[in-house]
């Protein structure tokens, strides 16, 4: 099996990686030399990278064949390029639909939107696909976890999902900067936030994922949990939240109903 990688950006080199450390039984990975760093640095980690300056080198020599860019560049990128019918082409672009693909990648038949994310590279991306495919599910469960989306509208709510990543970031970086802001050391500050955000993980399974539950038992009435909950839930937070989701929902709508 020969994977191809036009793109090679932080989800390609994450998603190279935690294949590579899974000890998938891949030939060849072909990646691009247009992102320097990242060829630099994924050639040094194993004999069965091999690096191309030319897109279509990466797709003469590769059986699946991953799409790695952004948006605009995807759709020029693709449009001069050549496939084969027997390729498999796997797409991380969550903007182009099945059908713009199938255009764009002609005359491939088999091809799936992938939403995988940087944890990939430790084994712990929830990655979204769409339609499913017995192969490409295989080589995403090696990353982490799949979940198969039933159809491109639901794909889209999940895709919605990935949106959040610099936002969390975002809101735990706001406990840090209070910490730091009250003169608590770098040091303790990050080792706090670590391990209370893995024991909040712990917490969630051990109620099953049922938040409300957990959300419920984190509050003692009269407490400082509750009173933030209370005051978040006065401005709006949360429903502000709701609100910005669906708007990403409406664009990835928006762009895959074309």
């Amino acid at each position: 099996m020969k994977l191809g990688f036009i793109g090679t950006g932080t989800i390609t080199t994450s998603v190279i990686e935690g294949l590579l450390k899974s000890k998938a039984k891949i030939g060849q990975i072909n990646i691009s030399t247009r992102s320097y760093k990242n060829s630099i640095k994924l050639r040094k980690k194993s004999k069965k990278i091999r690096a191309y300056s030319e897109n279509q080198d990466i797709i003469n020599n590769s059986s699946i064949v991953f799409i790695g860019l952004l948006p605009k560049v995807a759709s020029k990128e693709l449009k001069i390029c050549q496939f084969k019918k027997s390729q498999t082409i796997v797409s991380f672009v969550s903007t182009l639909n099945i059908k713009s693909l199938k255009k764009l990648c002609n005359p491939v038949k088999k091809i799936v939107k992938a939403a995988p994310l940087p944890m990939a590279s430790d084994g712990l991306s929830p990655t979204i696909i769409y339609p499913n495919h017995k192969l490409i599910k295989s080589l995403f469960e090696l990353t982490g976890s799949v979940i198969v989306a039933k159809n491109e509208n639901q794909n889209n709510h999940l895709w919605v999902m990935s949106s959040f990543m610099a936002t969390y970031a975002s809101i735990i970086n706001s406990l840090k900067k209070y910490l730091l802001k009250n003169k608590v050391n770098n040091e303790d500050t990050n080792k706090y936030l670590n391990i209370f955000l893995t024991g909040m993980l712990f917490e969630f399974n051990h109620h099953n994922f049922d938040l409300n539950k957990s959300i419920k038992s984190l509050q003692t009435r009269g407490g400082i949990n509750e009173e933030l909950l209370k005051r978040l839930q006065k401005d709006k937070f949360f429903k502000k939240i709701d609100i910005n989701l669906k708007k990403i929902f409406l664009r990835l709508k928006k762009a895959n109903d074309k």
